[in-house]
């Protein structure tokens, strides 16, 4: 499972009983799916520095993110369901952004719908 913070909230129980650690404070409900986005990156590999308008418009375009909680409802009719801890990929401009009240950080509150693919290890 993938830790995205230093700090030790209490646990919470996804829809499939399992313990999981969610930092955030946010508990997403019923076909909603909280989700941590892939920060962006200020230079490119190639040592272009990115200007902040480019980068502000490159966070809300992000696509790939890490899966946090799960709603009670969601993925419910879906075969292969992606579980918390999995990196997952995204639409495009998906969701409703939110900062989350224990640990700061910018989260997206998206439907399950907008989940595309489930990511294999990179």
């Amino acid at each position: 499972m993938t830790v995205i913070s230093e700090t030790k909230p209490g646990p919470v129980w996804d829809i499939r009983m399992e313990k999981v650690e969610n930092p955030s404070g946010i508990v997403p409900l019923d076909l909603a799916a909280l989700v941590y986005p892939d920060p962006v990156e200020g230079v490119t590999q190639g040592g272009i520095i990115i200007p902040p308008s480019a980068q502000t418009r490159q966070k809300y375009a992000t696509q790939k993110a890490t899966l946090i909680a799960v709603g009670g409802s969601c993925f419910a009719e879906w075969i292969e369901k992606p579980k918390p801890g999995q990196r997952i990929l995204i639409v495009q401009y998906a969701g409703t952004r939110i900062t989350g009240p224990k640990d700061g950080r910018e989260y997206n509150v998206i439907r399950d719908d907008e989940i595309v693919a489930i990511l294999e290890e990179e």
